[in-house]
């Protein structure tokens, strides 16, 4: 009698696909994920019904996406307290990842993210990770993300409130023109 033995390995892939509609705009967000032996790789494009470009290969699918002058910010989650956003413009010109990005100025393609003690001012589309500008305010609580109260901008100047040692202070950086 002759017993023969095989070792079947059977490798489940599961599949799945996500779409952000943008508000105010035709453009949309399509993300294409598998699963294989439990690491997950999505491709993420925008489209507009016409034309396509993929964007990035990322691990997860956005959370949140926007489309302002020509300029598209995908965002994706990390955990508590923690985003990264890319900024991307058609045609192929990809920036990032930018740590907790609060507020954009896609005209002048800066934009605030927030960091541990300060907050940081980056050109979407330069490469190197150095901000372009940089502030340390005097803020009372155990961390920046915190004492912030409010953030905005108007007019290319970004504002943030923030709880500072006695009051609610301000701090603002208009972001320069393009080079």
């Amino acid at each position: 009698m002759l017993l023969a033995a095989a070792t079947v390995s059977i490798c489940q892939a599961e599949e799945f696909s996500e779409t952000i509609e943008i508000p105010d705009s035709q453009w949309r967000v399509d993300t294409q994920c598998s699963t294989v032996s439990k690491a997950t790789q999505c491709a993420i494009s925008v489209s507009d019904g016409t034309q396509e470009e993929k964007v990035l290969d990322y691990p997860a699918a956005p959370v949140s996406a926007s489309y302002e002058a020509g300029v598209f910010l995908l965002t994706f989650g990390c955990g508590t307290a923690c985003s990264a956003t890319y900024a991307y413009k058609l045609g192929g010109s990809l920036g990032g990842p930018f740590p907790l990005v609060e507020v954009a100025d896609s005209e002048r393609e800066v934009l605030m993210s927030l960091g541990d003690s300060s907050v940081r001012f980056y050109r979407m589309f330069e490469a190197g990770d150095k901000p372009l500008y940089e502030i340390t305010p005097e803020f009372s609580g155990y961390s920046l993300l915190e004492s912030i109260a409010d953030t905005g901008i108007e007019d290319h100047v970004f504002r943030v409130t923030y709880q500072g040692k006695a009051d609610l202070e301000m701090l603002e950086y208009e972001a320069p023109p393009l080079p």
